[in-house]
């Protein structure tokens, strides 16, 4: 196979070809679409990437962001580990078909890690067999995580380096906008880019909806477990800022400048476990700052803000039993009370909840889980903190967003692992392999017991992200039927084997924790 060239606006690019089981593809790794963020950049928004007068090679990945390697959310499904990591990472990785034709849709890959950890370089995001399968364009593209991609230093003399808010969704903007310019000459349609992400990457999105441009540049997203209502207050993403800067004995953002990454990475892991009580695992995190994020996703959703993206939403079934915690175990139904009214204060910014209301959700789990294979009180509290935290905030944005545009669509990623020595269900992050077809890497196949049943969900969530993608309608071939969302159905896709549509799957679960969410109540210090 010849190697493939391409002209972009900064220079000539030449990448590689390889073989799928759907066709050739051309690969044009490690392109920069933005200045490097280092020295004096460190905190700066994403500049103008550079040109080139010679041909530049785009056949190797360039380094991932910096980024703890064995940290509290490294290790916890396969193939999250970067090879090697620098701040010098703002580059993105193309994939089109060998025989591309003109004004393909495009698929521009968020990755998640917990705004701390990630690459657009994993093998598990390697969109050689997506782009071949289903005749798009696959983008994936890098952005600066942990301190570097979402540090508020507004009160320590941030404005004095250049220091920006929000510098990852900044990042990841840029590359949008990147792909905006340049993604027709690789057959791509820059009119049809859909953002896709999974975790804190379906997080990213769907604050990145809220962005001045960003309706300028992407025309849909797909959001895959997005967290929601997690936004920060800009006052605690002060304190969080204040935090590290005293965790490296120093007092203003000019000295951080200096402050090598080896140093930086540790301080910031500490700062994230002495701050866990109060503000949760994710401290560096989007905050709303009136300017790259104005308000909260669900406030800006139910207002219209992002009415003119087209949505496709989802989550999977058992988010939280990638963290199941084996201590409600010993808790028991009185513990499991404990806990769900400690959860339910914190989420509802200190609001004490009814406890008869409170005992009344925790029954129902109970009821619903006995004589099934999730019948332990630990099994019972994944099941509560995956809807209350992921599946229904989550319907609520979707809820909110067929409001203002018919092209609003949701599904339930229900498949449940078949790995025989761990019982995972549909866990948090098991549909990245399908997403990819990558179940024969980095060891997903055994992760999560693979089959042919399960492969045919793969090509099945697959079709449907490249239907909606070229249409807005997720409906096709390979996926079938898919209605779209509104409040008065709220029609789901079910991806599992077999595939289903099903009218409000989650509507009695909703009917148990009425009353006890407020909407307009947020957890202390976020926004």
């Amino acid at each position: 196979m010849s190697e493939p060239t391409v002209q972009i606006s900064q220079g000539q690019l030449v990448g590689t070809a390889e073989p799928t089981p759907h066709g050739d593809v051309h690969r044009f790794a490690g392109i920069p679409f933005a200045i490097s963020p280092v020295g004096p950049l460190r905190f700066n928004a994403p500049g103008p990437a550079p040109s080139w007068e010679d041909v530049r090679p785009a056949t190797e990945f360039g380094p991932s962001p910096v980024q703890v390697l064995e940290g509290p959310f490294s290790g916890t499904v396969p193939g999250m580990a970067p090879d090697r990591v620098d701040e010098d990472c703002l580059t993105l990785n193309v994939w089109r078909p060998a025989n591309a034709a003109e004004n393909l849709p495009v698929l521009l890959w968020i990755y998640g890690g917990a705004f701390t950890i990630g690459s657009g370089s994993l093998e598990s995001y390697d969109g050689a067999r997506f782009a071949a399968e289903q005749n798009v364009v696959i983008v994936t593209a890098n952005y600066r995580v942990g301190a570097l991609g979402f540090l508020d230093l507004r009160e320590f003399g941030g404005e004095e380096i250049g220091a920006v808010t929000n510098a990852g969704l900044r990042d990841q903007l840029a590359a949008a906008s990147w792909v905006k310019e340049n993604i027709a000459a690789f057959g791509g349609d820059p009119s049809r880019i859909t953002v896709f992400g999974e975790s804190a990457g379906a997080g990213s999105i769907i604050h990145l909806m809220l962005a001045p441009g960003a309706k300028d540049v992407i025309a849909r997203a797909i959001p895959q477990s997005p967290g929601v209502d997690f936004t920060q207050s800009g006052e605690v993403a002060g304190i969080i800022a204040g935090r590290l800067l005293a965790e490296l004995g120093i007092t203003t953002a000019k000295e951080l400048l200096d402050v090598p990454a080896d140093r930086l990475l540790p301080a910031q892991e500490a700062v994230m476990m002495a701050s866990m009580g109060e503000y949760g695992a994710m401290v560096f995190h989007p905050v709303v700052d009136g300017e790259m994020v104005p308000s909260t996703p669900s406030v800006a959703f139910a207002r219209g803000d992002v009415a003119d993206i087209d949505l496709l939403i989802g989550s999977t079934a058992e988010e939280m039993r990638l963290y199941l915690d084996p201590r409600a175990n010993e808790a028991g139904r009185d513990g499991l009370i404990e806990w769900a009214t400690a959860y339910l204060v914190n989420r509802m910014g200190g609001e004490t909840p009814p406890p008869d209301r409170v005992a009344s959700l925790v029954d129902n789990y109970i009821k619903a889980s006995e004589g099934t294979s999730r019948s332990t009180a630990a099994d019972q509290w994944a099941a509560i903190t995956s809807d209350g935290g992921m599946r229904l905030p989550a319907l609520r944005l979707a809820d909110s967003q067929s409001q203002h545009n018919p092209r609003t669509y949701a599904y339930a990623f229900t498949w449940q692992s078949h790995n025989p020595n761990a019982d995972m269900g549909a866990f948090h992050a098991v549909d990245i392999p399908f997403t990819f077809d990558t179940l024969d890497r980095a060891g997903w196949g055994e992760f999560v017991g693979i089959d042919d049943e399960g492969r045919a969900v793969g090509h099945a969530l697959r079709s449907a992200w490249a239907a909606f993608a070229a249409t807005g309608d997720p409906a096709s071939d390979g996926s079938g039927p898919w209605p779209a969302y509104d409040t008065r159905t709220r029609t789901m896709k079910i991806l599992d084997a077999p595939l289903a549509v099903v009218d409000d799957p989650l509507g009695e679960v909703r009917g148990w924790w009425d009353g006890l969410w407020n909407e307009n109540a947020r957890p202390p210090g976020f926004a």
